[in-house]
């Protein structure tokens, strides 16, 4: 048996899974901002498992760039505990193996143990939220680059590049395809009419594309075109058997439809991409199955993975 933690800059999701990927327990605390208390409600959790299961070891799924020896170089939201050794300081308290992934990654692995990607050895994910999430499976392997950065979609940066300010959350950068960056030009937009209270639902501005909003169908189909444009790169830059697709959005049918279509466009646009694609030599968008088990899924893989 294995406990998963699945750390988010709000919540602690943890629990209890076997060795065929099955939860059999799982709940969630609000996560604490400091060391100390963060370190001391892993450490109870843990007890409390203990005297209930027989736990071979920790699997951690966390926000932020993970270096090989489980220090958090960085931790998402969590600045205050940027360089904690998590998987050494978790261990010692609790006596058992630990291992630290970060999520996007940990993610990615989960689909291919028991969710989406069970038949490819060469994936991508892609899990769309605030920012976006990348795991990057090379012949079965995650990549994690030579310093534990790979698969952050959200930094590069494409074209247009403003003179000042932050190049990060430029509109010409992955950023533009994120769940943050549809809700903030959709709010630029009604910016123009006056005083209104911020939108912060991507399903409600999806259900007034469909009732024929012309506002937020521009957004939205910009907001389409530059994921769908970034998805296209990815393609030819790893050549991936599939691109699976995560997020909460990805659960909505009609942004899965609008995002295939709108691959499948530009692909028939490009012409070297489109001629391997008629010998049946590109891969595919999928859609994650696993939705929010994935990080705990893939926390239990990786210490699963590591005791062997």
């Amino acid at each position: 048996m294995y406990l998963s933690f699945d750390i988010g800059g709000t919540n602690i999701k943890f629990g209890v899974v076997n060795e065929k990927g099955q939860i059999l327990e799982k709940a969630k605390v609000p996560t604490p901002k400091e060391e100390v208390e963060f370190l001391s409600l892993l450490t109870k959790i843990t007890d409390d498992f203990k005297a209930r299961y027989s736990l071979d070891g920790i699997g951690i799924s966390a926000p932020g760039v993970v270096s090989s020896d489980g220090v958090m170089t960085t931790f998402g939201a969590l600045q205050s505990m940027y360089g904690l050794p998590l998987r050494e300081k978790l261990s010692g308290l609790t006596q058992l193996p630990v291992v630290v992934e970060n999520d996007a990654n940990a993610a990615a692995i989960a689909e291919h143990w028991v969710g989406g990607a069970k038949d490819l050895q060469n994936y991508i994910t892609a899990v769309i939220g605030t920012g976006i999430g990348g795991g990057i499976v090379l012949n079965g392997q995650v990549y994690h680059g030579g310093h534990g950065l790979a698969g952050e979609l959200g930094w590069p940066l494409y074209h247009h590049v403003p003179k000042a300010g932050n190049i990060e959350v430029a509109s010409e950068t992955f950023h533009s395809a994120t769940v943050l960056g549809l809700l903030q030009k959709y709010n630029q937009v009604l910016d123009t009419y006056g005083t209104h209270e911020p939108f912060t639902d991507p399903v409600l501005l999806i259900e007034r594309v469909k009732a024929g909003d012309a506002d937020a169908t521009a957004v939205w189909n910009s907001f389409v075109s530059d994921l769908a444009t970034n998805l296209l790169n990815l393609f030819a830059i790893f050549d991936p058997d599939a691109i699976i697709v995560g997020g909460g959005i990805s659960e909505n049918s009609y942004f899965m439809s609008a995002l295939t279509n709108e691959w499948t466009t530009l692909i028939g646009r490009h012409q070297a991409l489109n001629r391997v694609n008629q010998m049946g030599l590109l891969g595919t968008i999928r859609k994650a199955e696993l939705g929010n088990d994935a990080g705990l899924l893939g926390a239990a893989f990786t210490i699963k993975e590591k005791l062997k």
